[in-house]
């Protein structure tokens, strides 16, 4: 688990920002950014008020039902089991002053495994954020300690244990109603374990410090539509000696655009909704001898209501990735597909989606033939019956059902799941900011 003088230390170090910046003060910020005007709403509907505290709390459990293979063949065969995830996520929004606002939300985690008691475990996740909302400027401040054991990547599909260091800021200025600009930085470090099958040993290869610095573009010609350009550059460090053949630097230029929902527009009267990604990237080596590569990548996840309650969506993610095998250094990695939702009420609806996923090696790797060996595609169907109880109560009843195949084998293993999920309570607030390009 983090340490606890590390969270004491950073909570402080917000606090006396926050009240060198701010001042004493009860009343909301709320001025002229659209990300100001986002903080104000985020304080104003937290659900519980006491004093100048505002609070979200819930209790949730994510994907309790049973796998039919927890470890998606990479086992000598199929480990079915049962499991669970159940989180206690709390949100504290403090309004210092008209101008400045700390919000920190905290949610620790158990993973239960029935059978499978080395797969248990206990995550945690920390952010912590200062807002300043002033005339025309918002900036915000964040640091972030996440330990989590997670499914590490489409590549390597198996719980890892991910240590994640965050500290990032952003600087928006509104400079008219319709044109804004914003700069972005964002520095991680990121420190693994191992799989319990032990096939890898993924912290001497993956163990790296990653920075990002951001610059941004927004047009926003009416109120649903907001239009961005990002030029971004990127670099990234590794910890271990061995793998520092894999530290490089990258350039990406991306354009899109955000359909944004009308205040209080229920989900089932929408019409467009979502946002689009797109444009080139390089990835740039510093060992001269390894090879570099510049390619399309993005993202876009849009919505459109094709009839009264029934909406079609599309989604698109490129982007590289580092690999997990020592014989590599980086793939592309690429997922499309598509999705429709009937509400047969704003309680109730019903949801399928279909993707592929795939992996793509560059042919030059250090090891010849290995992208062969390792080269990955899924085909995932996934299928939800969604209720809303009440105000605060959902209710998800899912099924996954995933194939995977691996280099040029003829075989594919298959991992389906059938469970649900249910979050009681309310949600974190969020603030509407600028988001850098491919930051991972």
């Amino acid at each position: 688990m983090i340490a606890t003088k590390s969270k004491t230390a950073f909570a402080a170090a917000l606090l006396f920002l926050a009240a060198a910046v701010g001042g004493a003060g009860t009343a909301l910020a709320q001025e002229n950014t659209w990300s100001g005007e986002s903080l104000a709403l985020m304080v104003d509907q937290a659900q519980w008020k006491l004093g100048l505290l505002r609070v979200n709390a819930g209790f949730q459990l994510t994907n309790a039902g049973y796998d039919t293979d927890i470890y998606y063949g990479y086992g000598d065969g199929a480990e079915p089991d049962a499991t669970l995830t159940a989180a206690l996520p709390l949100q504290i929004i403090l309004p210092i002053s008209r101008k400045a606002v700390l919000d920190v939300t905290e949610t620790p985690q158990y993973v239960f495994y029935l059978q499978t008691e080395r797969e248990r475990a206990w995550n945690n996740l920390l952010r912590a954020r200062l807002h300043l909302a002033l005339d025309r400027f918002y900036f915000r401040f964040e640091g972030g300690l996440d330990d989590i054991r997670r499914r590490l990547s489409p590549e390597l599909n198996l719980n890892v244990r991910q240590k994640q260091s965050v500290v990032d800021g952003i600087a928006l200025w509104q400079a008219s109603r319709k044109t804004s600009f914003a700069f972005l930085y964002g520095l991680s470090r990121f420190e693994y374990g191992s799989s319990d099958l032990g096939l890898l040993d993924v912290a001497a290869v993956l163990d790296r410090d990653e920075q990002y610095l951001d610059a941004l573009t927004f047009f926003q010609p009416t109120p649903r539509l907001r239009l961005h350009l990002d030029g971004q550059y990127g670099t990234y460090g590794f910890a271990n000696p061995a793998s520092r053949n894999r530290d490089a630097r990258s350039y990406g230029l991306l354009g899109g655009f955000e359909f944004l929902p009308r205040e209080g527009e229920a989900e089932d009267s929408r019409g467009v909704t979502g946002s689009v990604r797109l444009g080139f990237m390089r990835f740039d080596l510093r060992d001269a001898a390894m090879a570099d590569e510049s390619n399309f990548v993005g993202d876009a996840l849009v919505s459109a209501r094709l009839i009264r309650r029934t909406t079609l969506r599309l989604l698109l993610a490129r982007s590289f990735q580092f690999s997990a095998f020592s014989g590599s250094t980086y793939y592309l990695s690429t997922r499309f597909g598509g999705g429709i939702t009937r509400h047969f009420s704003r309680r109730a609806s019903i949801s399928y989606d279909v993707s592929v996923v795939r992996g793509s090696y560059p042919v030059t790797d250090p090891e010849p033939g290995l992208a062969d060996d390792i080269n990955y595609r899924y085909l995932l169907h996934d299928i939800s019956l969604d209720f809303r109880l009440r105000r605060d109560l959902w209710l998800s009843l899912v099924g996954s059902l995933g194939r995977r195949t691996i280099g040029g084998e003829e075989v594919s293993r298959s991992r389906n799941f059938f469970g649900l999920n249910l979050f009681y309570g309310r949600r974190a607030g969020s603030v509407a900011v600028p988001v850098g390009g491919l930051s991972r």
